[in-house]
């Protein structure tokens, strides 16, 4: 069993371009890997779908030892970053490329750590299909069932973030070259880009396979692991972001079968500012990452960049903090106002306007948490609330939006005007929702796409402050690396 974890282990960190790579002699990982499942399965998958969630955790995912490089939340703090909602005072240390916009460059260091990241989750989902046959044919074992569901989810949400993240918009670049595609680890040859249309037309399939997969299955209190929710979470983005002939409905019906699944609960005003976002035990969320002192990547991390309250980079002179002026545009009526203030004098509304009551360490002492076991949220039910108000008023469907965001602005701003709106004025209403509710957790970056926005930053970022960057800005979006380059002459220029 030591063998095959070591086994595991190395082949959830090798990139695209490693598995084009004979050298490190995978013809033989290969053939271990083949008789220890025929030896046993269930544990097999069981590790391989483990490393692929551990992989959006750990430091180093990304192939280098930077204070950037820790999965999924490294690449939020990025995005909010370049959205213009999350300011920094300093440096911002290991963040400063990407918020002067350098590294989305060929040769910046993200562009190289998130495409690694990312391919590393795909490659540990089409290993799982290799062992399974293949990634068409649903398998009949109902355990095996699970696995090859739950790697489905991955590979769309790795595609997803790809797609959007080294391309811009659907909207506007649908028939342009995307990322390179792979559906197996078998005999992989380099791959040119397949176009953004074709890269959407895989993930949500694989969601929509994935949906009807998992129907039947029941994680119990288990977030960390991928669910029919989940599924249905990202489809509902998914459909929401391509934007097609159907898909706002199909978007709509997605958000709406999780909201009324009746397992997940709005956060209340008080949960707002008192639960510091830091437990899976949140009635809101819907998938997230226990951590815990075995798999901590300690002040590499989400909580080591973004809490004043844990011994990291914030107490280091590298504070964060939201966007002045979208500060400014939160009522004063409304409870996400009382989030950011001074870490040093507890004052709400403050400078340096700092997260001191949304992502904080219970015990509250400024710099003193070592043990980084806070836990990190991935998705929650807020998401589906704006999902379905934004969808629906794509379709002009104003009142059933309406409901849906006044769900949600019952528990943030009661007194909030949302009468006598016309479309326009909820759609930017719903913008504004967006950038208040899920400031610091990535999801912005991609509604400014869908908005198609522009942003100014306030006096308050330390770099750049008082530009403007529209979502179509050419660095609002990564080139595909340099290395990736090298290893694959198929690759064809981004348009």
């Amino acid at each position: 069993m030591k063998h095959t974890a070591l086994l595991l282990g190395w082949m959830m960190f090798t990139t695209c371009s490693d598995y084009l790579n004979t050298e490190h002699g995978g013809f033989l990982l290969e053939e271990q890997l083949q008789q220890s499942f025929k030896e046993n399965q269930a544990s097999i998958l069981d590790n391989l779908m483990n490393g692929i969630y551990t992989t959006t955790f750990m430091a180093g995912t990304g192939g280098t030892v930077r204070s950037d490089d820790f999965g999924q939340k490294s690449i939020d703090i990025c995005l909010d970053f370049m959205c213009g909602d999350l300011a920094s005072t300093g440096n911002v240390a290991f963040f400063m490329g990407v918020y002067k916009y350098l590294y989305q460059a060929r040769t910046g260091v993200n562009a190289g750590i998130i495409w690694r990241y990312y391919y590393s989750i795909i490659n540990g989902a089409n290993k799982i299909f290799d062992l399974l046959g293949s990634d068409t044919n649903l398998p009949e074992n109902p355990t095996a069932c699970v696995y090859y569901a739950q790697a489905k989810v991955m590979r769309a949400y790795a595609y997803f973030y790809l797609v959007n993240l080294y391309q811009h918009p659907y909207s506007d670049k649908k028939d342009a070259p995307g990322v390179p595609v792979y559906r197996s680890q078998v005999d992989m040859k380099p791959q040119r880009q397949s176009t953004v249309k074709e890269v959407y037309d895989l993930l949500i399939s694989d969601l929509e396979d994935a949906v009807v997969a998992l129907e039947n299955y029941d994680r119990g209190k288990n977030k960390t692991k991928i669910d029919k929710n989940v599924t249905l979470g990202f489809l509902a983005y998914a459909y929401l972001t391509r934007g097609e002939a159907g898909d706002y409905q199909k978007s709509a019906d997605a958000a709406r079968s999780v909201i009324e699944s009746g397992k997940f609960a709005l956060m209340t005003e008080k949960e707002v500012i008192e639960s510091g976002f830091s437990s899976l035990n949140i009635s809101s969320w819907i998938w997230g990452i226990d951590l815990t002192i075995e798999n901590t990547p300690k002040d590499f991390s989400f909580w080591g960049n973004m809490d004043c309250f844990t011994n990291g980079w914030c107490v280091k002179g590298y504070q964060k903090m939201i966007d002045a002026d979208l500060y400014i545009e939160i009522p004063a009526t409304d409870v996400r106002k009382k989030q950011f203030g001074s870490p040093f004098t507890g004052v709400i509304g403050e400078p340096p306007l700092a997260p001191i009551n949304k992502f904080y360490d219970s015990e509250r002492i400024y710099g003193g948490d070592k043990l980084y076991t806070n836990d990190l949220v991935y998705m929650r039910i807020e998401e589906m609330y704006l999902v379905l108000a934004e969808a629906l008023a794509r379709l002009g469907k104003s009142e059933e939006s309406l409901l849906s965001l006044k769900s949600l602005m019952s528990l943030r701003n009661p007194s909030a005007n949302l009468t006598n709106l016309s479309n326009a004025e909820l759609l930017e209403t719903i913008w504004f929702n967006w950038r208040a509710e899920m400031w610091g957790e990535g999801k912005t970056y991609f509604a400014m796409k869908r908005f198609k926005k522009t942003v100014r930053r306030a006096a308050n970022h330390s770099q750049r402050a008082g530009e403007s960057f529209s979502y179509n800005y050419e660095r609002m979006i990564f080139e595909i690396p340099e290395y990736e380059w090298v290893n694959n002459p198929n690759l064809v220029q981004q348009q």
